[in-house]
């Protein structure tokens, strides 16, 4: 594991936490940013009475809209501790929550789950790939795993002299600083192609069941996410979120 990628990434999410720092964080019933939500795309609709793991559950949230709808236990992975003290104070009935980066299995069953999530989470960790390898390997035979993350394309584009333009090279994997919050605090991310998040997920014995590519809604409004990165004009060309749904085989 790259040591300063964690280092950076713990230090960075505990200090927006303890700071009580506004930032934008996905959780369900969101998928992401100007996308088709839950109650319209019905992705854990046959919830009840199952079994679900979020990887970099934040503050539980998630796993709290799932549990009301009817899951049977929920489970969460964070690096924050304190994100997780956070998820803990939910209080939520058969839960069980651990401080770990994604791809270091800090004692979760293997073949245990009905579902495993990553909501804008995978790239945050310091190696997306061992990450996809174990949610796999948590998961039921059948048991399916949803993943949504920024889409690659729209994180390309990039408003320059009031123009829109290809500011980031597609085929650039590798990891960069990006900011959140007012006090821009510093977080690593890597930005997979979708090749490779899809080709991970197929190596690792999942079977892609539904790729999910909404055009953005409020195309003309920027709403509760206070930032340039998504300008109206950005909106209007690309989707923000790519969604995977897959089974495990």
């Amino acid at each position: 594991m790259d040591k300063e990628f964690l280092k950076v990434n713990k230090h960075g999410w505990n200090t927006l936490v303890k700071n009580k720092e506004i930032f934008s964080n996905t959780s369900l019933p969101e998928y992401g940013p100007f996308m088709a939500n839950e109650n319209e795309l019905g992705l854990s609709k046959d919830i009840v009475g199952k079994s679900i793991l979020e990887l970099g559950c934040v503050s539980g949230k998630s796993l709290e809209y799932l549990a009301k709808k009817g899951a049977k236990e929920v489970w969460g992975i964070d690096i924050s501790e304190e994100q997780i003290k956070n998820a803990e104070q939910l209080n939520l009935k058969s839960s069980k929550f651990f401080i770990s980066p994604m791809e270091e299995n800090p004692g979760i069953p293997l073949n245990y789950f009905d579902y495993v999530l990553s909501l804008y989470s995978l790239g945050f960790s310091s190696d997306p790939i061992e990450t996809l390898k174990l949610a796999s390997q948590y998961l039921k035979s059948g048991g399916k795993f949803i993943l949504c993350w920024i889409h690659p394309f729209f994180n390309c584009l990039k408003i320059e002299d009031d123009k829109l333009v290809i500011g980031h090279n597609y085929n650039d994997e590798n990891k960069k600083i990006i900011t959140k919050g007012p006090s821009k605090v510093e977080l690593f991310q890597y930005n997979l192609k979708i090749s490779t998040i899809i080709n991970g997920m197929i190596e690792t014995g999942m079977e892609i069941e539904k790729i999910i590519e909404e055009e953005p809604k409020e195309k003309n409004e920027i709403g509760d996410y206070q930032s340039h990165y998504f300008d109206a004009r950005k909106l209007a060309a690309s989707p923000t979120t790519l969604i995977i749904v897959a089974k495990k085989k």
